[in-house]
């Protein structure tokens, strides 16, 4: 009997423990250049890798960055006109944890106007040209995580924390290991233990 109720305690254990189980990672983004780099480090427990990243300047709007396709290693998405786009990503990755993926090649302009869709190379006035912008994170455990750009002119370095959310099966799971744990001491009460 009391076997059964240790088996049962540690499946309780294990449901809990891999249902809050998610991935975390430190973006830097490397500032002073038209020609934008950075890397993603995996700061997940071991067994949770990186699997892809997602750079979006977001909506496009007059004042804010475009990139101009150079030598980027990642899709492009997201275009406004030509060559310029607002999204690149990054797919198949295998980024183990304590481990860095490293970018570069995107060769930053801004967005003049929307209607009609005019870029330039030049640097607009004020600090809002990365304001609408964000890195998303996507881990081997279904976990993804995504920040705002602290920094909102490409001219500043700048370290972005992205904690995962867990996928909705994982809560389920952690809701099951809960309720074996609340099951066996329900159990243990009615008797006695």
């Amino acid at each position: 009997m009391k076997l059964r109720n240790l088996t049962f305690a540690i499946l309780a254990v294990i449901f809990s423990n891999s249902a809050m189980a998610a991935g975390s990672a430190t973006v830097h983004l490397n500032g002073g250049s038209f020609i934008q780099s950075g890397s993603v480090l995996n700061t997940s427990a071991p067994g949770v890798d990186i699997v892809k990243v997602v750079y979006d300047l977001g909506a496009h709007a007059d004042g804010i960055a475009i990139w101009e396709i150079n030598s980027s290693t990642g899709t492009h998405s997201n275009f406004l006109v030509g060559n310029h786009y607002s999204t690149e990503t990054w797919s198949g990755l295998s980024v183990g944890s304590s481990n860095s993926f490293n970018f570069s090649g995107l060769d930053i302009d801004l967005i003049q106007t929307v209607t009609p869709p005019s870029v330039t190379g030049s640097i607009l006035g004020g600090p809002s040209s990365l304001a609408n912008a964000s890195v998303s994170v996507f881990f081997s455990d279904n976990s993804w995580g995504s920040a705002d750009l602290v920094q909102q002119s490409w001219q500043a370095d700048q370290n972005l924390l992205i904690s995962a959310v867990p996928e909705p099966e994982t809560y389920a799971m952690l809701l099951a290991g809960l309720g074996l744990v609340g099951f066996m001491a329900r159990r243990r009460k009615e008797k006695g233990i």
